[in-house]
């Protein structure tokens, strides 16, 4: 297993270096950043893109796709969007990688920076939260780290392996595909869950 892996980062790690050569200089384009990301690592043009409908994950790099799988979300996720802990949904919106975990129960795992400040918006007008929790999750959102994860909202949706059926709210990936995820994604990287 140790030699497959081995051989799959040396292959990304190439085309991703032969994009990184092709690619327009980031003067003209820049590089694409999460909330926040201006007190974080360059993010290399990486993004991710998660469809809720199509129950894929597109990892790509300067606009250009690098890879396109399978994903298992939130088992409630066809419902709507995460509104609250325990209601097994992936949350939509714009958020970006605030933790990398790789001690993780799940083989690898990218934590994301939900909740947003828009759902802390939701959640402080709702009276899920309170004004100091809602605070305290705008301030992480904004300085771009980890925002609590320990409020009535959830937390701790990570993009994670060992894939397995749905989830209760998290984006599960074969352990193969966190590799290549491990290797192209620093804290930082944007990630989008849409239709």
């Amino acid at each position: 297993m140790k030699r497959i892996r081995q051989r799959v980062k040396a292959f990304f790690l190439a085309v991703g270096t032969a994009a990184l050569v092709t690619a327009a200089p980031l003067g003209v384009y820049g590089a694409e950043k999460g909330p926040g990301a201006a007190m974080k690592p360059a993010v290399n043009g990486v993004s991710i893109y998660v469809s809720k409908k199509g129950s894929t994950l597109t990892l790509s790099q300067y606009g250009r796709v690098i890879g396109k799988w399978s994903a298992k979300l939130g088992r409630e996720s066809a419902t709507g969007d995460k509104k609250q802990q325990g209601d097994e949904i992936t949350p939509s919106g714009k958020f970006y990688v605030c933790t990398k975990n790789d001690k993780s129960q799940y083989y690898l795992a990218l934590g994301l920076s939900y909740p947003g400040i828009e759902d802390a918006q939701r959640g402080l007008e709702d009276g899920l939260i309170t004004q100091e929790q809602y605070q305290a999750i705008v301030d992480a959102n904004e300085a771009g780290v980890q925002p609590p994860w320990d409020t009535a909202l959830g937390g701790a949706i990570e993009i994670h392996g060992e894939q397995g059926g749905e989830t209760a709210g998290c984006i599960a990936m074969t352990n193969e595909v966190m590799d290549v995820l491990w290797e192209y994604c620093n804290v930082g990287v944007p990630v989008t869950i849409g239709p």
